[in-house]
């Protein structure tokens, strides 16, 4: 993984935007602030509260929870765990294109593919259909490092690292849109 060159503060806040490809369609986004910068990456925050813009689906969704999102520079996945009053709900990890710094927050393309993993570290594949139905759409090396992306999941998850919690008991899938 690339070191973080990224120029971000604790404190700052950051639009996250993901697009459809091909195009450069926005397909959703949020506002977030930097909770933590390490040499692997940036952890973001949507708190409670927060605002989580669908635009594709012409939604938008206020946060019953805590949703942290870390980003790691050159990596093709960001996540982290959902959280409401100290509690893991569980962790969503988003396969996408490496994000991209645009001077005022994160941007890349979400490549269907999603794992999510229980607070417990259970974890499971979402939305292969649809990642299959449009990887003839994507580069080659897109759909390759998809592929592998949800593998380093996995293994993110397995190891435990950074921003992976010890493992909790685990809850029912929450709901999304």
């Amino acid at each position: 993984m690339e070191a973080l060159a990224w120029p971000l503060s604790p404190g700052d806040l950051v639009r996250v935007e993901f697009c459809k490809f091909p195009g450069d369609s926005l397909h959703y986004f949020w506002q977030a602030r930097v909770v933590e910068v390490r040499p692997e990456g940036v952890l973001t925050l949507l708190p409670q509260g927060g605002t989580f813009h669908h635009v594709a689906k012409g939604k938008a969704v206020v946060l019953d929870h805590d949703a942290y999102v870390a980003f790691f520079p050159g990596a093709w996945y960001s996540g982290g765990p959902d959280v409401r009053e100290g509690r893991v709900l569980e962790y969503y990890w988003n396969v996408q294109t490496p994000a991209e710094w645009t001077g005022r927050g994160f941007r890349q393309y979400d490549l269907e593919l999603d794992v999510r993993c229980q607070a417990d570290h259970t974890c499971e594949v979402f939305d292969q259909e649809e990642f299959l139905a449009k990887r003839f759409l994507y580069p080659k090396a897109w759909v390759e490092e998809a592929e592998k992306a949800v593998e380093a999941i996995f293994r993110h998850m397995k190891e435990g690292r950074w921003p992976v919690l010890p493992p909790g008991e685990p809850l029912p899938w929450m709901e999304r849109i």
